[in-house]
């Protein structure tokens, strides 16, 4: 190793002093004893140097300008792991030294013009300290690296099967083809337009391309039946909110998907299915998905019926609006719905 490759891998130590004797003194204690030295006659020029490659901090406190205490401050919002030490000639009382460790948490406080082996056992402690401080937070960080690259590798597995599953339910009923993908779209334009968090619209377009996962356990006569529905029919097709939470259950997803699901034919006045759940007590995912799948289940031709089209969709929603559907749901539809119209238009 040369020369200059090893003064590099010395560690080194800042010394902050505005008495230039006591500056000198102490770089050349810390030197004699193998520390690179970092001078800085004040607190602001300390600032302007501090960087992970600093070891330590020898700061003495009284200085002029910028305190010891306020550098301290600074020095630690640059660098929150260096050790520092204070370093002052002042006399302070065991109180004293008691209140400046219980509100700056130095690593030490240490005498000027004392023994000079004990300044270099703090400095050695010091320096130490930093390494496995960083040798710490380099293991925290490689973990978490692994933590989220397996996270996304599991989160990719669960969204493809998810996606076959809703690809499955739309196989056996082709007259719904693509409502749960135009629900999940319509769904997070909603929860957009709300302002709901990034995260919170994921999870509601997730629980929208799988809000119909529980049609699976009904009969695909009874699916693509033309003509109206008996109540035994339409009574196994209230089932599917069930069985979809029954599916999705035992997944664990970051948000409560399956009680999205379970919740998407509830009603804000009691009048829904399968719980008969009103007000808050249905979750504010849930309703914003069953605004989202009325609209795509009136708009479009269905087998009991021809498309009724956008206009009915809106006078479904404005008649019911604080009574069946949530109001600022709906507000947020008729919103996104009349500025695509608009657009259309120009």
């Amino acid at each position: 190793m040369d020369v200059n490759s090893y003064e590099q891998n010395k560690p080194k130590v800042m010394v902050v002093d505005d008495d230039e004797s006591i500056l000198k003194t102490t770089g050349l204690i810390l030197e004699e004893e193998g520390y690179q030295v970092e001078p800085c006659s004040n607190g602001e020029e300390a600032i302007d140097k501090i960087n992970k490659n600093i070891h330590a901090v020898v700061l003495d406190i009284n200085m002029p300008g910028l305190t010891g205490l306020q550098a301290f401050k600074k020095i630690k919002a640059k660098n929150p792991y260096v050790p520092i030490i204070f370093h002052t000639g002042t006399i302070a009382r065991q109180e004293e030294r008691r209140d400046l460790r219980r509100q700056f948490r130095p690593h030490a406080y240490v005498q000027k013009g004392g023994d000079p082996e004990q300044l270099l056992d703090t400095v050695v402690s010091a320096v130490e300290s930093y390494g496995n401080i960083l040798r710490n937070v380099k293991i925290s960080e490689e973990l978490y690296r692994e933590l989220k690259k397996s996270s996304d590798i599991i989160k990719t597995n669960i969204e493809g099967t998810i996606h076959a599953m809703a690809l499955t339910v739309e196989m056996r009923d082709p007259y719904t083809a693509g409502h749960q993908r135009q629900v999940a779209n319509l769904a997070s334009a909603i929860a957009g337009e709300m302002g709901i968090p990034r995260e919170q619209i994921a999870s509601i377009h997730l629980a929208g391309t799988i809000h119909d996962i529980g049609k699976m356990q009904v009969p695909t006569e009874i699916l693509s039946k033309c003509g109206k529905l008996t109540k035994l029919e339409f009574d196994m097709i209230k089932t599917h909110s069930q069985a979809g939470y029954d599916i999705l259950k035992t997944i664990k997803f970051q948000w409560p998907v399956a009680e999205f699901v379970l919740q998407h034919h509830e009603r804000m006045d009691g009048s829904g299915y399968p719980s008969g759940l009103s007000g808050n007590n249905i979750l504010m995912e849930a309703r914003i998905l069953s605004v989202a799948d009325v609209v795509d289940a009136i708009i479009p031709h269905r087998p009991y019926r021809p498309a009724l089209g956008i206009d009915k969709a809106l006078e479904e929603l404005s008649n019911n609006r604080g009574i069946r559907y949530d109001s600022n749901v709906v507000d947020a539809c008729l919103s996104i719905i009349n500025e695509n119209r608009r657009k259309k238009s120009e």
